[in-house]
C-alpha cells in the first residue's frame, strides 16, 4: 500500500521542471530513505535545514521501517520492545481509518503486502496462498488499551510517510522556514505556494493537470509504476485487504490535498481501493479535497476542488 514514486511532480524539484527553479534563491537536495527517493527544496538561506531534515528522516526510518529488523516497528511486530509515542499516534489513526472504511484500509495488511511483493514477484500467488495470508489479517484484533497486536503484523506503509512528512514540515516551521517543498517519494508537503503537476496515469511522462497549492500536503495513489504482469494481466501494489488481491475499483489514480499529509496519505489509498463514490470520505476531514481519474477516463473531484486549486488541464 505504499505510494508510487514521483506521482506528484512539483515545480522546484530538480528531477523535473528544473526550469521552474530560481537557482539564485533556492536549493534542492536528494537522498534515499524510507525505501524511496527524497527531495527537499528550501531557500538558500535555509539550506542547512535540509541536512537536519535528512537526519530526522533517518531517525523516523528506524522507528517505522518494516525492512529493518531493529526498527521499533519490527521489534513490536516480533513481540519485543515497547509502543513508542510516534507508533501509537500512527497506529491510533490507522485503526480509525480501518474502522472508518470497514477494512478497505487495514493496518494489518502486512501478510498480503509481503505475499504480493511486486518488487520481486513475476507470477501471481495462488488463491490458497492469498486466503492463508488473508486469515492472518484483521485490524479488529489490534487494541491500544490495553495494547495488543492480537497476533497480527502491522504495516504503516500507507500512512507513516505522511506522518513523517508532517513532522519534517513542523520542524521547518518551528525554525522559521517560510518556503519549502518536502517530497517523500510522492507524499508532498508545501510550505508556501507552488504549482503542482498531477501525472497522467495513462501516460506517466505527461502532466494531466496543474494545480496551485499553498501550505498543504498533496498525495497521489496510483497503480502504474509499481506492478508486474503475469499471463496478460497487470498486478499492482495497492492491495484490497477485503479480497486479498490488488484493488480493482476502476480508479487509475487518486489525489488528495489536505492540511495533514498523514490524512492525505491514508485517504488517497482508501479512495483508490473503495472507488469513486468514496470521494465523499473527504467530507469528514477539514479543508480536504480530492481528484480521481478513473480507468475509463472519467474525472471526479470533490465539490470545491476546482475552485480552491485552479485546476488547469
Amino acid at each position: 500500500m505504499k505510494k508510487i514514486l514521483l506521482i506528484i511532480i512539483v515545480c522546484f524539484a530538480v528531477f523535473t521542471f528544473s526550469s521552474c527553479i530560481n537557482e539564485s534563491k533556492n536549493v534542492t537536495r536528494q537522498t534515499f530513505a524510507l525505501d524511496t527517493v527524497i527531495n527537499i527544496t528550501t531557500n538558500k538561506e535555509d539550506s542547512e535545514r535540509i541536512n537536519e531534515a535528512f537526519t530526522l528522516l533517518r531517525e523516523y526510518e528506524n522507528v517505522f521501517s518494516r525492512t529493518k529488523p531493529e526498527s521499533k516497528l519490527s521489534l513490536l511486530n516480533n513481540g519485543q520492545g515497547e509502543l513508542t509515542e510516534d507508533i501509537e499516534k500512527v497506529l491510533s489513526f490507522s485503526l480509525e481509518m480501518s474502522r472508518f472504511t470497514d477494512g478497505a484500509f487495514d493496518v494489518t495488511v502486512a501478510p498480503l503486502v509481503d505475499l504480493w511483493n511486486v518488487k520481486e514477484r513475476n507470477t501471481a500467488p495462488t488463491a490458497e496462498e492469498i486466503e492463508i495470508a488473508r486469515s492472518k489479517t484483521g485490524y479488529e484484533d489490534v487494541t491500544l488499551s490495553p495494547f495488543s497486536l492480537g497476533g497480527k503484523t502491522i504495516d504503516t506503509g500507507a500512512v507513516a510517510k505522511g506522518y513523517i512528512a508532517d513532522k519534517v514540515a513542523e520542524s521547518f516551521k518551528d525554525k522559521g522556514v517560510e518556503s519549502a517543498v518536502i517530497d517523500l517519494g510522492g507524499n508532498v508537503v508545501l510550505i508556501g505556494e507552488y504549482k503542482v503537476g498531477i501525472r497522467n496515469p495513462f501516460s506517466p511522462d505527461e502532466i494531466f493537470a496543474t494545480i496551485t497549492v499553498k501550505d498543504k500536503s498533496a498525495v497521489t495513489s496510483g497503480a502504474y509504476q509499481r506492478y508486474f504482469e503475469y499471463e496478460g494481466k497487470r498486478y499492482h501494489h495497492i492491495i484490497d485487504p477485503r479480497t486479498g488481491y490488488p484493488s480493482e475499483s476502476g480508479v487509475a489514480s487518486a489525489t488528495v490535498i489536505s492540511p495533514s499529509s498523514m490524512q492525505a496519505d491514508a485517504l488517497s489509498t482508501s479512495i483508490f481501493i473503495l472507488g469513486k463514490d468514496s470521494i465523499s470520505l473527504c467530507d469528514n476531514f477539514p479543508d480536504t479535497e480530492a481528484l480521481i481519474i478513473m480507468e475509463n477516463g472519467e474525472v471526479i473531484t470533490t465539490e470545491n476542488f476546482e475552485e480552491k486549486y485552479e485546476l488547469k488541464k
